[in-house]
């Protein structure tokens, strides 16, 4: 009997509500006195008392849950810094919210509806990296605690797990290009862990992990770059990665890669990646990290695909099968045969969205069956594998951040 999923702290849903509890500020909808603005510095949150960025000024570089003597009295501000503000009407980040982006510029808060509003009445503000960390909080997806695996596993469902404690992890890349390892595990709090893996990864259009490449133990990462070239992250075994390894360049031509497991039954992980002209190639895992001579796994009119899906096994057979997306939002199962190749499809229930991403680390609910994910809403769901090549579901799971440069895997 399936357990339920454990319940998620309260921020996870502040992004969720951002669009009824906030307004977004996309332009200033004023034409200031531009020497009184001026006052603010270069790279500065600025709070002004009186409107027209007139009398006292109060410069911000980072969050406030409370503004001190300033509280409530602010009808003006400028927003040069290059962070997400998210200015609350009370103290302690409470009340309504008011979403300013970056260099954002000058805006009046006085007059009109508006005014009634915010005029001298903002009590404290978040500022961070991310639209979803001023709102939440927090600078990474709410991904645990996680329900532990049953030992002995077989071979096809043992990936999604970076630190090898039986507990599923996940791998985010947050909008301003940190990655983070999430790990399955709680805090003495009951709060979801993370850990910064480093900076930068928003150079990478291709991220994708599937268990162990190089026959050290341990998962690993691959992360094809802006400019073509396949990088290979050896893991560490604690959420992090080694020095990073060139596979090759060209793969520019490739549309989507995925890590996908052993398909061809020689013990190795091997990589799938579909071509612009909609071909579906396998590049077999020489257990070193790289790989050998490419073939086709599956001929010409793939390109109906949008996403790749690597679940491990998804239908009790013990072998690596392969979901993909088309282009009518119809999700299929392709059963791997074991020599690198795939059987009949099968459709999937429900509808799936071109514009969601469709998500699997493997078993995420404790059960040893493979699990998908996907957003809906502002949360992640979860749609539980019955192991016979079905799902059930959906389950709000997480809390999910939708800017476009977030990728979970």
């Amino acid at each position: 009997m399936r357990g339920t999923i454990p319940g998620r702290r309260a921020a996870a849903t502040a992004v969720a509500l951002a669009a009824s509890l906030a307004a977004l500020v996309t332009a200033a909808p004023q034409a200031a006195a531009a020497d009184g603005a001026a006052r603010c510095p270069s790279g500065k949150l600025c709070l002004f008392q009186y409107s027209y960025y007139t009398g006292q000024m109060k410069t911000l570089t980072g969050s406030q849950s409370s503004l001190g003597t300033f509280n409530d009295k602010t009808s003006s501000l400028v927003n040069d810094s290059s962070k997400w503000v998210v200015a609350h009407t009370s103290s302690n980040f409470g009340g309504e919210t008011l979403i300013l982006p970056p260099h954002l510029g000058e805006l009046e808060l006085s007059g009109g509806s508006f005014g009634k509003t915010w005029n001298n009445n903002i009590g404290s503000v978040m500022m961070a990296a991310t639209e979803y960390e001023a709102n939440t909080g927090v600078p990474w997806l709410d991904w645990g605690p996680r329900q532990k695996r049953p030992a002995g596993l077989p071979a096809a469902a043992r990936f999604g797990d970076l630190n090898n404690d039986s507990v599923p992890d996940g791998v985010e890349r947050a909008d301003d290009g940190r990655l983070w390892f999430l790990s399955g595990l709680a805090d003495a709090q009951g709060r979801p862990k993370a850990r910064l893996v480093g900076g930068g990864w928003n150079v990478m259009t291709q991220l994708v992990r599937h268990g162990d490449y190089n026959g050290g133990g341990k998962e690993d990462l691959y992360a094809r770059d802006k400019y073509g070239v396949l990088w290979f992250y050896p893991g560490r075994g604690d959420g992090t990665f080694g020095a990073r390894v060139r596979v090759g360049g060209g793969w520019n031509t490739m549309y989507e890669i995925s890590a996908a497991g052993d398909l061809n039954g020689d013990g190795r992980s091997d990589l799938l990646a579909r071509d612009k002209a909609g071909v579906l190639w396998l590049y077999p895992g020489n257990g070193k990290g790289a790989f050998g001579h490419r073939k086709v796994s599956g001929t010409g009119g793939w390109n109906a695909v949008n996403r790749l899906v690597s679940p491990g096994d998804f239908n009790g057979d013990g072998r690596s099968d392969l979901l993909a997306r088309d282009k009518s939002r119809g999700l299929y199962l392709y059963p791997g045969n074991g020599k690198g190749g795939f059987g009949a499809r099968k459709k999937l229930p429900y509808a799936w969205p071109s514009d969601a991403p469709v998500i699997s680390t493997g078993d995420v609910t404790g059960d040893g069956l493979s699990d998908i994910l996907r957003p809906i809403d502002g949360q992640i769901h979860v749609y539980y594998g019955n192991g016979k090549g079905s799902i059930s579901g959906p389950y709000a799971d997480m809390s999910w951040d939708p800017a476009s440069r977030v990728r979970l895997f």
